[in-house]
């Protein structure tokens, strides 16, 4: 019996442990801080433009300070971690692990860093968005990068995560917006189809520039373990992630906008 009490705690230990260690596998090789990284500097520029066009550049150090507060880097990739290690079973843990420490995954992630880098800048964003619209659609990679788009729904995803972060935005706002929460959501919905389509040509201007160095072999593999249980949990949990964290960050991005128009401070 203490043998068996033994081993019972020995195993309980272990598990979580061992789990812990692949869920830290997985965001290493997804090069997770320097994703963090960059939606933080997207936040920042956000925080910026929120402060030019609603603010009139009243929002000073004080506003800037709870921008930075807001996209706490630890936070973010603590969030996304605790995510993905609650939606993905230990299988598909250890497929996804397989997939992003080989050469192809490691190849996809830093093409995909270096291109939501270089797409911040507004030049290269219209040089990548002329890109796309000029671009033939018959062309291999071109259906290549569509058939990535499609399985895994990005373009449904983003325009869901994109609406629901603007109405947490404006919750967050609170009295300094006329609309109620029902009009609010209606009025966001009237919008969606012009959602839409800035998120179809964000998603496509990207990704036609990520995945342009790649084969069509390379291509296909990465679309091979998109459709795989393990390619699907893994953009679910980001996309469930990303939306939560989004969610949280515009409702108090909208108290810290709201703050500054009623002269208080948050």
């Amino acid at each position: 019996m203490r043998l068996t009490a033994a081993l019972l705690i020995v195993v309980c230990w272990v598990g979580p442990s061992m789990a812990a260690d692949k869920i830290d596998r997985l965001m290493s090789a997804m090069h997770l801080r320097q994703v963090v990284d960059t939606l933080r500097q997207e936040g920042q520029v956000q925080g910026k433009e929120l402060d030019e066009t609603l603010l009139g550049n009243a929002g000073g150090a004080l506003f800037q300070a709870q921008v930075d507060e807001i996209f706490e880097p630890l936070w973010m990739h603590d969030l996304i971690t605790e995510t993905i290690a609650q939606n993905l079973t230990d299988s598909e843990l250890d497929r996804a692990i397989m997939f992003f420490e080989s050469d192809l995954g490691q190849t996809l992630v830093s093409l995909e860093n270096s291109a939501r880098q270089a797409i911040s800048d507004e030049t290269i964003r219209d040089m990548a968005q002329e890109r796309y619209l000029e671009s033939r659609r018959d062309t291999p990679h071109f259906k290549l990068v569509d058939e990535y788009i499609q399985v895994n729904d990005l373009i449904e995803l983003n325009v869901q995560n994109s609406l629901s972060a603007d109405f947490n935005f404006f919750r967050g706002l609170g009295n300094d917006t006329n609309l109620d929460e029902g009009e609010l959501l209606a009025q966001l919905l009237s919008e969606k189809d012009s959602v839409r389509d800035e998120a179809e040509i964000w998603l496509y201007s990207f990704l036609l520039l990520a995945y342009h160095p790649l084969s069509d072999a390379q291509m296909r593999e990465n679309i091979a373990f998109s459709r795989t249980e393990a390619g699907q949990a893994v953009n679910q949990a980001l996309f469930e992630s990303f939306d939560s964290m989004y969610d949280q960050m515009y409702f108090k991005l909208g108290q810290a906008v709201s703050g500054v128009l009623s002269g208080s401070d948050l």
